[in-house]
């Protein structure tokens, strides 16, 4: 008799790209900050190009799958609200530091 049911699989260990794992070894765990913000304002580059691509495709009526074009403007949305709040943390940062005493 075929079971229904799927038999529990083990967890698989999380695998992490070589480029990200190589960056943190070198500077001792710490990534800039200015790599992270222009790794944000970049992603936040590339999901907004293809949010507007796929509202371009929406209005000319070639769109096969409308759910895919929300989902890829609410990634771009959320790498804008990323790469905003990046910079206002640098801003307030900023402003803490300039406030300090000496």
């Amino acid at each position: 008799m075929n079971s229904f049911f799927t038999p529990i699989q083990p967890i698989q260990p999380m695998t992490f790209s070589e480029e990200k794992t190589e960056r943190s070894r070198e500077s001792g765990s710490a990534i800039p900050f200015s790599d992270m913000l222009k790794e944000a304002i970049n992603e936040y580059e590339t999901l907004q190009k293809t949010a507007d691509d796929d509202t371009n495709a929406l209005v000319l009526g070639d769109v096969n799958n409308i759910a895919q074009i929300q989902i890829d403007s609410m990634k771009a949305s959320a790498a804008l609200q990323t790469a905003v709040q990046l910079t206002s943390r640098a801003v307030n940062a900023y402003k803490e530091i300039m406030q300090m005493q000496v």
